[in-house]
């Protein structure tokens, strides 16, 4: 079964709502400060705010994907068969949770130790 879009292509959105609200931040906070890119008036306020938290978002989003990578790959760094089916649970949750390369790895990885 196929995977939402958000969840096949975590780490590129969340690395350009990065870039988007540092980009809204940086716009808004030069109209603030008079160096103008383009005439925002009294919207540089809202951009400033909107971008805040878009880059809070997209920050947390990023920090979140990247480290459910990094469990997945330590768990699956496990050589010992009895210690990778005690863990099971959470392999198979984080490949969830991620894209379906890492549930197509989980698969592998079930494979060579003789797993369903």
């Amino acid at each position: 079964m196929a995977k939402p879009f958000t969840v096949e292509k975590a780490g590129a959105l969340s690395a350009g709502l990065d870039l988007v609200g540092l980009i809204m931040l940086i716009v808004s906070i030069s109209d603030l400060y008079g160096n103008n890119f383009k005439q925002l008036g009294a919207w540089g306020y809202w951009i400033l705010g909107i971008g805040a938290v878009v880059l809070l978002i997209g920050a947390i989003w990023t920090f979140t994907y990247h480290r459910n990578v990094r469990k997945f790959r330590k768990l699956m760094e496990e050589k010992s068969r009895a210690a990778f089916v005690k863990q099971m649970d959470d392999v198979e949750y984080l490949a969830w949770n991620l894209p379906m390369k890492y549930e197509q790895e989980l698969g592998l990885k079930k494979r060579d130790f003789g797993l369903k």
